[in-house]
C-alpha cells in the first residue's frame, strides 16, 4: 500500500511541471495570436491558433474559423487602427481567460452603420478552452456602451459631453 502510495505522489508530482507549462503555453499561445491577428493584422495567424470548428458563445460573431475571419476583417476595416492590449491573463488546465483593453477609430462601415470617426476605448473579458494548441471554444463579456457610444449607437452622457 505504502507503495502505491509513494507512486501516486511521485506521479502527481511529475506532472505538476508538465501542467504549468502547458499554462505558460496557452498564455504564450493567446498573446501571440492577439498580437499577430488584431495588431499586426496577420490573419494568416487565424488558421494557426483557432480550431476549424471553433464554438463561438457570442451571438454577434459567427461560428467556426471562417466565421471568425469575417469577423475580424469586417472589424479591422471599420477601424484600421484597431489595436488590443492585455490587461491580465488567468489560465489553468485548458481554460484562459483574458482582460484586453481595445481602441480604435471607427473610420469604416461597421455593421451597416457609416463611420462616425470618434475614437473607440473598450473592455472584454475573454474565456477560452484549448486543445492541441488551438482555441476550440470561445465566450466572453463585453463593455458594450462605450462601443455603442462611438458607433453613434448611443449619445454619450451629458457628462462626457464637455
Amino acid at each position: 500500500m505504502r507503495t502505491l502510495v509513494l507512486a501516486g505522489v511521485i506521479m502527481a508530482g511529475a506532472l505538476g511541471p508538465a501542467r504549468a507549462a502547458d499554462v505558460e503555453a496557452n498564455k504564450a499561445l493567446f498573446k501571440n495570436c492577439l498580437e499577430e491577428i488584431w495588431n499586426k493584422r496577420n490573419l494568416e495567424v487565424l488558421d494557426r491558433c483557432l480550431a476549424p470548428d471553433l464554438i463561438e458563445h457570442n451571438p454577434n460573431i459567427p461560428q467556426g474559423l471562417e466565421g471568425r475571419k469575417r469577423f475580424v476583417t469586417a472589424v479591422q476595416a471599420a477601424f484600421p487602427d484597431y489595436h488590443g492590449e492585455v490587461q491580465e491573463i488567468v489560465a489553468e488546465g485548458d481554460r484562459l481567460v483574458a482582460r484586453i483593453l481595445w481602441t480604435g477609430t471607427n473610420d469604416g462601415a461597421f455593421q451597416g452603420r457609416p463611420p462616425t470617426h470618434n475614437k473607440l476605448r473598450f473592455s472584454t473579458s475573454d474565456f477560452f478552452r484549448i486543445e492541441n494548441g488551438k482555441f476550440v471554444e470561445h465566450w466572453d463579456v463585453v463593455d458594450s456602451l462605450p462601443r455603442a457610444i462611438a458607433l453613434g449607437i448611443v449619445q454619450p452622457p451629458a457628462a462626457a459631453k464637455q
